[in-house]
Order: structure tokens, then sequence, then C-alpha cells
């Protein structure tokens, strides 16, 4: 009996910070579907035996390392958010890589996902253009006012670092016209 081919989809699931991407994909994640969390990528990259780990403290100094050599993704990100040339410096190092790690991951669970679907949660698929590796893209939605206080609660940002932040991301009306 020959082995039967079993297509996969790999679905992107993107919005704005604080949308409820986590929530859709906690969802997505009880029905049995397999999950790639961008995020999750993004921090072991920046983990010491990464090595991008070593391209971001050359770029951006040692005083983004805490007393124990990690690297402080607060520091980081008050840099990256505060700077669009520092944000984009960061990308440039780290968007291609996790997206390297987005093929490897999805390739391994394409076979074994319920129903051949795998999720991918990335806010920022869009701006790092990984919806190329995406055979669709869902966008979640929430009312902007909304999303700050999401976020201001959740992250304990300030009112500046909160506008800095949503600042930094693209439209939903961009979004949309992806999904």
């Amino acid at each position: 009996m020959d082995s039967e081919i079993k297509e996969s989809v790999l679905v992107g699931v993107t919005g704005g910070i604080a949308s409820g991407k986590s929530t859709v994909i906690e969802y997505l994640n009880q029905k049995g579907y397999s999950i790639i969390e961008a995020d999750k990528l993004g921090h072991k990259i920046l983990e010491p035996y990464s090595p991008i780990y070593k391209k971001v403290i050359d770029k951006f100094g040692e005083e983004i390392l805490d007393s124990s050599g990690l690297i402080n993704r607060k520091i980081l990100g008050r840099i990256v958010f505060s700077n669009p040339e520092k944000l984009n410096q960061l990308n440039n190092i780290s968007h291609p890589a996790i997206a390297e790690m987005i093929r490897k991951e999805y390739k391994r669970l394409a076979s074994s996902s319920f129903e051949g679907i795998v999720f991918l949660e990335a806010a920022i698929l869009i701006e790092a253009n990984w919806q190329k590796l995406c055979d669709q893209i869902w966008v979640v939605m929430l009312e902007p006012n909304l999303a700050k206080k999401r976020l201001k609660l959740r992250d304990g940002l300030s009112e500046e670092e909160v506008e800095s932040r949503l600042k930094s991301q693209i439209s939903y009306d961009m979004r949309k016209k992806f999904a």
C-alpha cells in the first residue's frame, strides 16, 4: 500500500499588541492544532547559546545584559521601541533567524498536526515579511483603547511606553490587506 502524502497548511495569526492573539491560539491549541509562537522563538535567539546573542550584544552594547549575563529584554525593548533605527537594526539581526526557526518547526509539526494545520502566532508577521511562509493569514483585532488598557495592565508599561510600542506597529488596515 502506498503511503499517503498528507498536505499541510501554515496559518499565520497576527494582530496588534494585546489584541487577543494568545486567546485565539490557546483555543486552537485546546482543539488539538499545533502552534508555533514566534515570540517564544524570538526569546530563544536571545539566549547565550544562540549565534544571534553575540550579534545583539555587539550592536547594542553590554548595558543590555543583566548581572548574570543574560540579555535583559526590558532594557533592549526600551532602546529599540524609542528609536526606529535601532528597532530596524534589531529586526535585521533577528527576523531572518526566526524565519528559519519557523520553517524548521513547521516542517517538524506539519505531518503530525491535527488536520495537517499548523498555526503561527506572530504579532509582527507582516512587518517581518513572514506572511510569505504562510498559506493563510488571520488577523485578530481589538479596539485600540482597550488594547492600550490591556497592555498597561499586562506588561506594567507607562503611557509613554505603551504609545511608543503601538506606534512601532503597522495599522489594522495594513494587516487586513494580507488576511
